[in-house]
């Protein structure tokens, strides 16, 4: 042994280690806390393994990101606005209003009426409807320039 002097202990209540001295000229004792060890946790990109990772729960993790794998699904409204278009695109109304700033509900949208042009194509067709093309494309991708 490294130490023949000395006996060692797992406590199991204490959480530690105890040594004692086994020398007849000496007698004392010390304690040692046990390192503490990191949750374990799993590498898979799920909310489980992800908010373990974080150090965060479950739930607090959902709520910051919720399209992750794990979540619970979130309840959408349907309608055509920013408030639920966002939603069901998973992003902030902020975020969704930057890409959509045409979209009801934003606060961009413009104060002066738009200027568009009046052919049957998909950019002046989109602009009279004050949607972006890709939205408008995506709703009749038959129009001319989708």
């Amino acid at each position: 042994a490294a130490n023949p002097g000395m006996v060692g202990c797992d406590s199991q209540q204490q959480g530690g280690v105890i040594a004692v001295s086994r020398e007849a000229s000496e007698q004392w004792m010390w304690w040692r806390p046990r390192p503490t060890q990191p949750p374990a946790c799993c590498r898979a990109m799920t909310a489980d393994c992800l908010s373990c990772n974080s150090g965060v729960s479950k739930a607090q993790y959902c709520a910051a990101n919720p399209q992750t794998v794990g979540c619970p699904p979130q309840a959408c409204c349907r309608a055509y606005t920013a408030t639920c278009m966002s939603c069901v695109a998973g992003q902030t109304e902020a975020e969704y209003c930057a890409a959509n700033p045409g979209m009801v509900g934003c606060d961009s949208r413009p104060t002066q009426p738009r200027a568009c042009c009046r052919a049957m194509t998909a950019d002046c067709l989109s602009c009279n409807s004050g949607t972006s093309k890709a939205q408008y494309c995506a709703a009749n991708p038959q129009t001319l320039g989708c």
